[in-house]
């Protein structure tokens, strides 16, 4: 299981692929998009509350990302103030079974209910740990997935925002070997 802050990173990230930030009326839209990135884990809910732990965790499917983002879409369509595309509610609410499939640890029911679980065998980025303030490791594994996650996220921004080419290669020519060595870090890492 990938971080909170790793999968609300993912949401900003499609919200400033349509919207700018410093449009004022817009900035609420980025509600909608953390909200879709991070709304698979309320399944915790169940859990905590009720101690009921469903197997295999649909809302990490395909199909529920899908069914999430229409909702949002339709709910959210008649607020003219900012951009809210289908297309990018889409990619916000795929990005966290898609990084959770990347930490490599548990398979994910991506296809559900059609498919089986799914797993790579190598995983990208760090597993969150226990959610606990003094666990070292949560802290840790935090500062690592954000170094691997943030500058793709950039580097997407930067392109749908059609950044010159040559900005887009200074950026990338700088930031590329901090991104080597977090991507390193975190491949070393157990699973």
């Amino acid at each position: 299981m990938s971080s909170i802050a790793g999968h609300a990173a993912a949401g900003i990230t499609a919200y400033l692929c349509c919207n700018r930030w410093a449009c004022a009326r817009s900035r609420w839209a980025v509600l909608p998009f953390v909200f879709l990135a991070i709304c698979p884990d309320l399944d915790y809910l169940a859990v905590w509350l009720l101690g009921y732990a469903a197997a295999p965790r649909v809302t990490h499917s395909i199909a529920f990302a899908l069914a999430a983002s229409l909702l949002v879409h339709l709910r959210t369509r008649r607020h003219t103030s900012a951009r809210l595309p289908a297309a990018w509610l889409m990619a916000a609410s795929l990005s966290h079974p898609l990084m959770d499939l990347l930490v490599g640890a548990h398979p994910v029911p991506l296809f559900w209910p059609v498919g089986r679980e799914v797993a790579v065998a190598v995983g990208v980025l760090p597993s969150a740990g226990a959610l606990a303030p003094g666990n070292y490791y949560l802290w840790r594994n935090l500062i690592i997935e954000l170094g691997v996650l943030l500058p793709p996220f950039a580097l997407g921004v930067a392109v749908t925002r059609q950044a010159t080419p040559r900005r887009v290669l200074a950026w990338a020519v700088g930031i590329a070997p901090v991104w080597v060595a977090f991507l390193v870090v975190s491949l070393g890492l157990a699973r």
